[in-house]
């Protein structure tokens, strides 16, 4: 019976020392080995947001019709350069000419009546002074005259409203540019009696674009005008272009419950390589350190597990919004280091107090096989 009671005390100190082993990985502490360790070096710290956006003229102005009529000739097309004062199209005048005509006839027969109301005005008025005729007869040529006058006002303003609408059949430039939309073809109809129909855009200036990136509220606080700004299109993805913060929109939208501003950034095209539409993926430089003390992102990002926990004897610190947070081994402990945040970038965050170059931190923990944890 004895020996039996030793024997269960012996099979269960061997489950302990068994779990044991698994639980430490068969070591009586840490050692460096055990963690993959990141040393805290200088180096470049850039500070940026990133956003994309459309690129687009910095002003397009587009040319309608405001008569109706059927499109007599066409006389630009897409990527047509034009000057102020060009002929784009014309409409059919038929109709116009007739209407302006008839116009004429009826300025022509109120001046007429107005001729007639004035002669009997005169006579009326000389017929009075000899007391030939009453005062009332006096009056009534009087207001004969008055609506000849009225009338002959209406009949010219019909005339220059004609004679406007005649004009309107040439569709011109009213600036200097190039066509980057043409909606019409000769012989179709165009309708203006609701609204004015488009038929050409024009873009004055192509070699001065600009990029409407939407910027989210987290970031806006940081950006300012004349920021340096530097993007890339997928039409040349080997070249690197440039512009400036010109206009932060105070007009904000919201996408995804997320509140987005428009930044307008100016950018030169003199090379004419960007065309309108194409999208720009946009980096704004906010700050530049080229000698920071910085410690990777990806070094925050670690948290002891279970077996690592074990040999932290520190009380967990707080961390404020400007601190991070990482871990040190020394000797078998981990000790928990908070420092002060500056700048970031995808890779780096800079450190302005709490470590120093050369510093060994904890990137990742490590099984004895190598494998991470």
């Amino acid at each position: 019976m004895k020996k039996k009671t030793w024997l269960i005390i012996l099979i269960i100190l061997a489950v302990i020392a068994f779990f044991w082993y698994r639980h430490t990985n068969g070591q009586s502490g840490l050692s460096r080995k055990d963690f993959e360790l990141i040393r805290i070096d200088t180096g470049p710290v850039v500070q940026q947001v990133s956003a994309s956006g459309k690129i687009q003229p910095i002003n397009t102005v587009s040319v309608g019709t405001q008569v109706s009529g059927i499109i007599e000739a066409v006389l630009a097309d897409y990527n047509d350069e034009v000057k102020e004062g060009q002929l784009l199209a014309r409409l059919d005048t038929s109709v116009l000419q007739e209407n302006m005509n008839d116009a004429a006839a009826q300025l022509q027969l109120a001046k007429a009546k107005l001729k007639v109301a004035k002669l009997n005005y005169e006579r009326y008025d000389n017929l009075y002074k000899d007391k030939l005729i009453a005062k009332a007869d006096l009056e009534d040529a009087e207001v004969a005259l008055a609506t000849a006058q009225a009338q002959e006002l209406s009949a010219l303003a019909a005339y220059n409203k004609a004679n406007q609408n005649l004009g309107y059949a040439s569709i011109i430039s009213p600036v200097s540019g190039t066509v980057i939309s043409k909606e019409v073809e000769q012989g179709q109809t165009v309708a203006a009696s609701l609204q004015t129909p488009t038929l050409f855009t024009i873009a004055e200036d192509l070699s001065k674009m600009q990029i409407e990136a939407n910027i989210a509220e987290a970031d806006i606080g940081m950006i300012v005008p004349d920021m340096l700004v530097t993007f890339t299109v997928d039409a040349h993805p080997n070249d690197d272009f440039q512009g400036i913060v010109k206009q932060i929109r105070l007009s904000p939208t919201e996408e995804q419950n997320v509140v987005m501003y428009t930044v307008v950034i100016e950018v030169d095209n003199s090379s004419r390589k960007l065309l309108p539409g194409m999208t720009a993926f946009v980096n704004i430089k906010i700050q530049d350190k080229q000698d920071a003390v910085r410690v990777p992102t990806t070094a925050l990002q670690y948290k002891p597990n279970a077996v690592v926990r074990q040999y932290i004897k520190a009380k967990a610190p707080t961390v404020a919004n400007n601190q991070g947070l990482v871990y040190q081994l020394k000797g078998d402990e981990v000790v928990p280091v908070v420092f002060t945040r500056g700048i970031s970038d995808i890779s780096y965050v800079e450190v302005k107090d709490g470590l120093k170059p050369g510093d060994e931190i904890i990137g990742e923990y490590l099984q004895k096989s190598g494998r991470k944890r």
